[in-house]
């Protein structure tokens, strides 16, 4: 350690009289290490980098060489960094830069969770002014932790724990509440919305409907009701039943298309990045950009330290006249976009219909859009005999 802090020189000696001038530099006080005997006449060690200019005269009468083959330390070190300005600046930004970070969270990892949904949990957080960037005080997780455990209807418990930057939030889910059976009979499957019956299976009860029929909401699919051989009795009915369902969405064509354009205005993007992590970025003043011909410069030969450079192309959105096509094009994605919303996600997509009428003078694009659904559900108390 001593020899880091004070700094060191690796000498080479050569002459008949090595083992003399060892025990000189034990008798003056000069520490000596890592001796090593290279052949006959030569030796190599390690002495402290202060007491050098002392082996001129404890060298004479001795006909010894005497060279450097090495050097290092603290001492070496910071002249080094003194010679290469960019290098010391670039540390000393970054030690600037991990104080300051070290005292915010930059990271928020949330446990695996089946029920509770991640990004509530961050927009909870969000509201106690907890997230990458901030400094939340010990008294703000606690009361944000007791929050979030009374606001999640899923979470028995939440708690909060911070490890430097890293905020760990930490989840025990309720037990699901056990689904209600109903054991009253009779009852029926009915039809909550209108379509096509696709399939059908029937679990108990009695069909009223065959695959091909054109149903509407509330129409009976299965009813509790059943006959046979002239003979009747009533049961909690069960099945599944598929349809053909639409959904349709018409938007009128517009004259005039917004379109982005861009200026001649740049402005210079920099970000500061230790690793993978960013320090500072700069914004520029467009309020709409594009980011192009990206840069990286690295600070340092010891650290992970990089300056990234891009330019920003500002971005303005202009109007023009449309044409009559790509009235037609645009008004059909937009129709076609909101007929998808519509769709519930585990429905099947069957078909996609598009279209462009006229009506009163003016012009819509109609997209409609088959998927293929479970529409049964059990209502008590049937509705037919």
């Amino acid at each position: 350690m001593w020899q880091f802090w004070h700094g060191y020189v690796i000498i080479q000696i050569q002459g008949l009289s090595a083992a003399r001038f060892l025990r000189r530099l034990t008798e003056s006080g000069i520490r000596v290490a890592n001796v090593k005997r290279i052949d006959a006449g030569t030796m190599r060690i390690t002495i402290p980098a202060r007491r050098f200019f002392d082996l001129r005269k404890l060298r004479k009468g001795l006909g010894l060489r005497i060279h450097i083959v090495g050097r290092g330390g603290l001492p070496f070190f910071i002249r080094k960094l003194y010679r290469r300005p960019v290098l010391w600046i670039g540390t000393s930004v970054l030690f600037i830069c991990m104080t300051l970070a070290s005292s915010r969270i930059w990271m928020i990892r949330i446990a695996e969770t089946k029920r509770v949904d991640p990004n509530e949990i961050l927009e909870l957080l969000s509201e106690h002014g907890i997230r990458p960037g901030s400094r939340p005080e010990g008294p703000v997780l606690i009361t944000a932790a007791n929050d979030l455990s009374a606001r999640i209807h899923d979470a028995a418990w939440i708690g909060l724990d911070r490890e430097g930057v890293l905020l760990r939030v930490g989840v025990v889910e309720s037990l699901p509440e056990s689904p209600k059976k109903t054991t009253r009979i009779p009852s029926d499957v009915i039809a909550e919305k209108d379509g096509i019956v696709t399939s059908i299976l029937v679990m108990r009860g009695q069909a009223r409907v065959k695959v091909g029929d054109r149903v509407r909401a509330g129409d009976v699919l299965i009813s509790g009701t059943v006959f046979r051989n002239d003979e009747s009795y009533e049961t909690n009915a069960d099945g599944t039943v598929t349809a053909a369902v639409e959904y349709r969405s018409e938007t009128s064509l517009s004259d005039t298309i917004t379109e982005a354009v861009e200026t001649d205005a740049t402005e210079t993007v920099r970000v500061l990045r230790f690793a993978s992590y960013e320090i500072v970025r700069s914004e520029p003043s467009f309020e709409h950009y594009r980011l192009t011909d990206p840069e990286t410069v690295s600070l340092s030969d010891l650290l992970p330290v990089s300056m990234e450079r891009s330019t920003a192309r500002e971005i303005v959105f202009r109007e023009r006249h449309a044409s009559e096509k790509e009235a037609e094009q645009i008004a059909l994605i937009n129709a076609r976009e909101q007929a998808l919303k519509l769709v519930p996600k585990d429905a099947a997509i069957m078909n996609i219909y598009s279209m462009v009428r006229s009506q009163d003078g003016n012009r819509y694009a109609v997209v409609t859009v088959t998927a293929e659904e479970t529409i049964g559900r059990t209502e008590e108390d049937p509705h037919d005999g």
